[in-house]
């Protein structure tokens, strides 16, 4: 009897042992299901979008540097406090006694391409600079397309002004029927000029110049899209160093 009893509370204890052992394995294990791993590639990709953002930071002031280093370079201070400012930064407007001279090369002929092509349609235009930068109502103007090849065409006429701004400047001629915009920053327009050819007078509005190539859809019958200028689209003052 005694022999019965004991083995009977030999074989209880081992099975609390090995009850308990299970229990504790058990819990083991949820407690190393329940562990979230971290996302490295969301922390990574965090990192890398921070170090981007401070490069593009660091580019941006080096720019900034440079343009303010090529400002300082130049003489009259009439046009580095215009609305030319920028232009006259970028080599494209020059002063000749007391005369101002603009030739812009525009080499976009659609908006599929933003560098240079191997066309070009320079408009150079010119009028008397005074004490202060006035726009004239009447703006002799010549064209010149030419590149690929022998192709050559040259026009002269005169742009009317249609509108003037803080903001921006528009002519027009009708008789050739071009419009030109002027831009006192590329904020806006990502540019410092448009030029449109094949345009009719007042299809280049002040409400419509902002528009244009955001709304743009070639599919339309009536699409327009501007000539625009690398030389006044680039953000790499490097290139008017000189």
């Amino acid at each position: 009897m005694r022999q019965t009893l004991a083995f009977l509370i030999i074989i209880s204890l081992c099975s609390c042992g090995q009850k308990k052992e299970q229990n504790k394995t058990t819990q083991d294990n949820v407690s190393t299901d329940s562990i979230i791993t971290p996302d490295n590639s969301k922390t990574k990709d965090k990192e890398e979008n921070k170090t981007t953002d401070l490069a593009m930071l660091e580019w941006e002031k080096h720019e900034d540097s440079l343009r303010n280093e090529i400002l300082k370079r130049k003489e009259n201070k009439i046009l580095k406090e215009s609305f030319l400012e920028e232009m006259y930064i970028r080599n494209v407007v020059s002063v000749s006694k007391d005369s101002l001279f603009v030739t812009i090369p525009f080499n976009l002929h659609g908006p599929d391409c933003g560098a240079p092509d191997c066309y070009s349609t320079d408009v150079s235009f010119g009028f008397k600079l005074g004490d202060t930068l006035r726009f004239p109502e009447k703006l002799l103007f010549q064209e010149h397309e030419y590149g690929c090849g022998d192709h050559d065409n040259k026009v002269s006429g005169t742009f009317q002004l249609v509108d003037q701004t803080v903001r921006h400047v528009i002519y027009h001629s009708t008789k050739h029927k071009r419009t030109l915009v002027l831009f006192s920053s590329e904020k806006e327009s990502g540019t410092i000029a448009y030029y449109f050819t094949e345009v009719e007078q007042n299809r280049i509005t002040e409400k419509t110049v902002y528009k244009i190539i955001q709304e743009y859809n070639e599919d339309h019958k009536n699409a327009i899209y501007p000539f625009t200028s690398w030389i006044l689209s680039t953000n790499e003052y490097e290139n008017f160093l000189n």
